[in-house]
């Protein structure tokens, strides 16, 4: 084969939240939203965990198709290559106790006979956090003061200024002043660049031969409350109204397809069949809310031991 099963496992978990591994197990994924790490100030994007359930060995033609249609081979011989490897790795696990798949996870022997299943935490399964990496927060200080000190020293250097300079003068300040506002943290540094702000009046730089009343500008406020920590924009995961199905099989036959849909209809059961690639699930019934699927599952299970749950 050009590729591992091994290769074909992850490939797929990147697009599908179940991979039944024939005569061996299913990972099971569960997605989760963006995580901050109080402590360390570190951001991590939605990212899936990956579960292993021993219990679902029932061949549900997921990966043998997929394997089947990139190596341009026959499903029968597909089945095969991944019962070989199945084999493989059942030898391995009761000879070394361990077992890794590549960019996927450990599986482990338990002293009790149970497969046991860490997560290699390296790889993202999460489509819609492709590219991204972990952000850290750090705290950002800002103190613009010194810029409008500076500005201020070239202002009053000039012995006369012209009503245009002043105009000037004032488009430069008043942005600095703005952006100071936000971000200077010591009440010092806030008086001062008031007060000097205060001595340049732009209405005294008009002449008046009478004496005329000049109206006072009072300063705004000082802002004492401190900035602890900037907002960062995190990647937010792509929200989409998804569906549950409970599945009852897969082929790769659409006769055989519709003979369980029809089948199960007769038992009062909404059957669908959904298509991907060459794969035919057939559903029990279709879900709008996760819980509802689970309980429906666990009654069905009574009956259908091998019945799961697909998300889309």
């Amino acid at each position: 084969m050009n590729h591992s099963i091994e290769k074909y496992i992850s490939d797929l978990l990147y697009n599908n939240d179940c991979i039944i591994i024939m005569n061996f197990g299913g990972l099971v994924c569960n997605h989760i939203s963006a995580q901050l790490d109080e402590e360390t100030g570190i951001i991590s994007p939605p990212n899936k965990t990956i579960l292993f359930n021993s219990q679902l060995k029932e061949n549900d033609g997921l990966l043998i198709n997929h394997i089947s249609s990139h190596e341009k081979i026959s499903l029968e011989k597909a089945k095969n290559e991944v019962l070989k490897f199945v084999d493989q790795c059942n030898s391995n696990l009761k000879k070394f106790r361990s077992l890794r798949f590549e960019k996927i996870g450990l599986f482990t022997l338990s002293d009790e006979g149970k497969i046991l299943f860490t997560q290699d935490s390296n790889v993202n399964y999460n489509i819609n956090s492709y590219g991204f990496q972990d952000l850290i927060n750090n705290k950002i200080t800002r103190d613009h003061s010194k810029v409008i000190e500076e500005s201020l020293k070239i202002i009053k250097t000039k012995n006369r200024l012209t009503p245009k300079r002043m105009l000037k003068a004032a488009a430069i300040l008043i942005p600095l002043l703005g952006i100071s506002l936000l971000s200077i943290t010591q009440e010092k540094n806030i008086n001062k660049v008031y007060n000097q702000i205060a001595e340049l009046n732009p209405l005294s730089f008009f002449e008046t031969k009478a004496e005329e009343k000049v109206e006072t500008i009072i300063p705004v406020k000082e802002i004492k409350k401190e900035i602890e920590k900037p907002i960062l924009s995190v990647p937010a995961e792509v929200i989409t109204e998804k569906k549950f199905y409970i599945i009852a099989g897969a082929f790769g036959v659409e006769e055989n397809a519709n003979k369980l849909k029809a089948r199960l209809n007769s038992w009062n059961y909404n059957s669908t069949i959904i298509k991907n690639n060459n794969i035919m699930r057939v559903s029990y019934n279709e879900f709008t809310t996760k819980e509802d699927a689970i309980l429906s599952l666990a009654k069905i299970r009574k009956e259908n031991p091998q019945a799961w749950i697909l998300t889309i």
